[in-house]
């Protein structure tokens, strides 16, 4: 992946190894989540066009059923994409530091 750290110095070896781990966990969750989003957007719009044609009790239930969902799903997505985020800004901030210090001397 793009995002995972170059080959590590010597020091920085567990880091770059227990940095990389949590990215691919990330990324595996993220993708996870996608796939399930995409089942749920498929069912909603099924039960959507039953519902439409149906307008019974049980088809709105359901429809409003996967809507929850399909909220739900999201709200995971959008949890794991700002653990995502926060690991990231995290290693930005220490490669601008380690730079800085570096041009400081």
């Amino acid at each position: 992946m793009i995002f995972l750290r170059k080959q590590p110095k010597e020091n920085d070896d567990i880091e770059t190894k227990q940095l990389n781990e949590n990215i691919q966990s990330i990324i595996k969750s993220i993708e996870e989540i996608s796939d399930e989003q995409r089942e749920l957007v498929r069912r909603f719009k099924l039960d959507m066009e039953l519902f439409a044609s149906e307008r019974s009790l049980e088809s709105c239930i359901q429809t409003l059923n996967l809507s929850m969902q399909l909220a739900n799903n999201r709200e995971q997505l959008v949890e794991t994409y700002k653990h995502y985020c926060l690991l990231l800004e995290h290693e930005l901030k220490k490669a601008l530091d380690k730079k800085s210090k570096n041009t400081e001397l």
